[in-house]
């Protein structure tokens, strides 16, 4: 009650936020049901129709009974993380003398 008195609000105790390690296979899976997801009408203009996460929790599910993994946070946090590896990526690709090799290895001249 003194916190209430003093202006401070009460914080709500946050969730468990233990990580959770994806395996090839799982980040594969979800690759393969994304783009199948994108065919089948749930891909608009700017985004993803509401409810793709459950389509791509259920979709995860069937392919892995006993998985743990959610909508909500993983796979979408696992999305989040992908954007900003891309996005990093496409930075770094905009500069000049940056490309890639033949073993799809960041190339870059000494400038």
């Amino acid at each position: 009650m003194v916190n209430a008195c003093l202006g401070r609000r009460r914080h709500k105790p946050k969730g468990d936020r233990t990580r959770r390690s994806w395996t090839e296979r799982e980040e594969e899976t979800l690759v393969v049901w994304l783009k199948e997801i994108s065919v089948t009408g749930w891909k608009a203009d700017n985004g993803f129709r509401a409810g793709y996460l459950t389509q791509l929790e259920n979709a995860m599910k069937q392919q892995f009974p006993n998985t743990d993994i959610k909508g909500t946070p993983q796979i979408n946090s696992k999305l989040t993380a992908w954007k900003k590896l891309y996005n990093s990526l496409v930075r770094m690709l905009d500069r000049s003398g940056v490309g890639f090799n033949i073993d799809y290895k960041i190339d870059c001249d000494d400038h």
